[in-house]
């Protein structure tokens, strides 16, 4: 496998510490916990689209390499490039954006948002909200970090005003958008309370609408047989982040045990061919065979000698 290279990011720092274009040692902590900062939300993003997967994919964080190779000027400019591992045999392609593709977007979002006192992005995973508090902490007064987005037309601001009403929104329990699946273990009709085992054994406790009785009902009569995949709203504690009740159900889904969900959330596969397509160049896909189609199994199992099969 080789190994390519995209910039995700540029941190630019402002203050009198960085107009020599020299990188203070003191601010490396900040991109180690900026870093971890796009890391957690990765994942968070990740597992929130697979609610039936209990582990996150084989060498997950290892994919999420990232490294600067340089400073560039305009004060102090610093590349955050990220590696990605390729198959030197296959047609060169531009990779897909990803969980951390989107955590880079999503984090800038949220330091804009605090900036002009607006509420924190909806997709935002508030289980990360405390890592702020390590990012930024060698930030002096007049100082910012500007973070250059490749295809965003104006950097985002973090100053010391917008880590410290970070810090503020982070201390504290807080409601987020959650998709639990899992055993309904029981019900009370009266206060229409329930409660669902997940698959790791954690027993949340929620609440249900008169319309959603019937579901909750029927899903805890057949529990040996019958899962839910529910939709909606749910409290958390800080700072472990762990679920402590379901709040609102928009939406519920019965499942029969072992059923995958279908997950909405996944591009069609005719979509990412054709987007792979046309990051192609044309002079690579002029070297494909006109005669592909017809003679696929001569191109894939013709022997070294060049053999018709």
């Amino acid at each position: 496998m080789a190994k390519t290279r995209r910039e995700l990011v540029a941190h630019r720092f402002e203050g009198e510490r960085f107009d020599d274009h020299g990188l203070d040692l003191d601010v490396l902590p900040d991109l180690v916990a900026y870093k971890t900062l796009l890391v957690e939300t990765a994942k968070e993003l990740w597992r929130k689209r697979n609610p039936n997967r209990q582990r996150l994919p084989k060498n997950f964080e290892d994919s999420l390499r990232l490294k600067f190779y340089e400073l560039r000027p305009g004060s102090t400019v610093v590349p955050l490039v990220r590696e990605i591992d390729y198959d030197e045999t296959a047609l060169p392609f531009e990779p897909t954006a990803d969980e951390l593709d989107e955590a880079v977007v999503l984090i800038a979002d949220t330091i804009e948002a605090i900036a002009h006192d607006s509420p924190v992005p909806e997709s935002l995973p508030k289980s990360v909200l405390p890592l702020f508090a390590n990012y930024g902490r060698t930030l002096r007064e007049g100082e910012v970090f500007l973070q250059e987005l490749p295809r965003r037309p104006k950097p985002v601001r973090y100053s010391i005003q917008v880590r410290d009403s970070l810090a503020v929104r982070s201390q504290g329990d807080y409601e987020d958008a959650i998709e639990f699946a899992g055993e309904v273990r029981s019900a009370d009709l009266d206060g229409l309370n329930f409660s669902i085992r997940l698959d790791d054994g954690t027993k949340i406790p929620g609440k249900f609408s008169p319309e959603q009785e019937a579901m909750i009902v029927e899903a805890l009569r057949e529990h040996a047989s019958q899962r839910l995949r529910v939709l909606g709203r749910a409290e958390f504690t800080w700072p472990t982040g762990k679920a402590r009740r379901i709040t609102s159900i928009e939406e519920i889904v019965v499942q029969t045990a072992g059923e995958t969900a279908y997950d909405s959330t996944v591009r069609p596969v005719w979509e990412v061919a054709i987007e792979l397509g046309g990051s192609i160049p044309g002079e690579e896909w002029a070297k494909v065979p006109r005669d592909l189609s017809k003679r696929l199994d001569h191109y894939l199992y013709a022997d070294a000698a060049g053999e018709d099969g």
